[in-house]
């Protein structure tokens, strides 16, 4: 595993779950047989249904080394473990032994992989989805949302209905002063100052004038406006869990799981800062770019510096997906002629983006 000796190592485990819905990922990507892809690491779910699409190798970059171990436990429980097991081994199902089924795979996890998951035991016991620290606030903040919604509401939102029944649901049912009071509590100013945003001179990329209001935006279009029957990332945040098993991430899948364990060894793995590591890559040599919403964490020099490692680092026509979450990030103005923003796509990616809570999707390609 290779490390930056300059970087700080973060060990937090933050996410054991993707929170960017792959099928933004699968339009603004394009991912073909024997391309070479870069992606943030996060919670492994991406990465794993990359290997679908065949590439020659997928680089998975984070600085968090928890996230790194995630993976790591991951690939280990497929290459080890049948899909049955793999499955009561991920906490999809109940399983009271999941102890016994660690013992089987912990031989392929790094000695420091393993010390780590011995030490984060109740992660192995539960079943590793929904156990990071996001995913624990979003288990909080779906209990509450049920407590002011009541869980009668809550459980016929997810009934099976046309698009313009869950439309007319969210109107006249769902839309209560309650839900809207909702963003007003958790969006202000002085909750958000408690979490280092001073937000008085932000601007928001759907237009909205606030926290609150943009938040609001996006759970609108994906409570009212996109079918919620096949959106799991809805039911992780209302319920804490999926509620139909056939609507899980890809690698969750019986049809898919003999083929990515076939190609786990095509996913290489690396605990460094971005740019840092696309610095230390040949030019010309990757395909897409899965950048998750990093740049929120640079300032806007540092985003610079990045996209210039991008630039250098692509194949011409190479794609690029890149979020925001809650600060306004862009590809910088010297280098749009080279990193072109493909406003039709990003537009269709964003309006379909089932994971809600990012506030710009987009999709770029690489001149050259």
């Amino acid at each position: 595993m290779k490390k930056n000796k300059d970087q700080v190592q973060l060990s937090k485990l933050v996410f054991t779950h993707n929170w960017e819905d792959p099928q933004s990922d699968k339009h603004a990507l394009k991912i073909k047989q024997d391309d070479t892809v870069m992606a943030i690491t996060s919670g492994g779910c991406n990465i794993l249904g990359f290997l679908l699409f065949n590439p020659k190798e997928v680089y998975c970059v984070d600085i968090n080394l928890a996230q790194s171990y995630v993976l790591q436990l991951k690939i280990a429980a497929i290459k080890t473990l049948d899909f049955d097991e793999f499955i009561e081994f991920s906490g999809l199902v109940e399983y009271p032994h999941r102890t016994i089924l660690f013992e089987k795979i912990k031989q392929e996890l790094s000695k420091e992989a393993m010390f780590f998951w011995q030490e984060h035991e109740k992660v192995i016991v539960n079943g590793f989805i929904m156990a990071g620290k996001y995913e624990r606030f979003v288990k909080f903040a779906g209990k509450f949302l049920k407590l002011l919604q009541g869980r009668r509401r809550v459980e016929n939102l997810f009934q099976s209905k046309t698009l313009e029944e869950q439309n007319l649901y969210f109107d006249n049912v769902w839309n209560t002063k309650r839900f809207k009071y909702l963003f007003k509590i958790l969006f202000n100013k002085k909750m958000l100052a408690k979490r280092g945003l001073v937000t008085d001179y932000f601007t928001f990329d759907d237009g909205s004038s606030s926290f609150a209001e943009s938040f609001y935006k996006r759970s609108r279009k994906a409570f009212r406006d996109l079918p919620i029957e096949s959106n799991y990332f809805v039911s992780l945040y209302l319920l804490g869990k999926y509620k139909n098993p056939d609507q899980v991430p890809d690698y969750l899948l019986r049809k898919n799981f003999n083929i990515i364990k076939k190609r786990l060894d095509r996913i290489k793995i690396i605990t460094s800062d971005a740019q840092g590591w696309l610095n230390s890559m040949e030019v010309n040599s990757l395909d897409c770019f899965a950048l998750s919403n990093i740049c929120e964490l640079m300032s806007e020099d540092e985003t610079e510096r990045l996209f210039t490692a991008v630039k250098r680092t692509a194949k011409p026509n190479a794609r690029v997906i890149f979020r925001n979450l809650m600060i306004p990030r862009e590809v910088p103005e010297s280098l749009k002629e080279e990193i072109v923003k493909d406003e039709a796509l990003s537009k269709y990616i964003f309006d379909n983006d089932r994971s809600f809570v990012y506030g710009k999707v987009a999709a770029y390609n690489v001149v050259k």
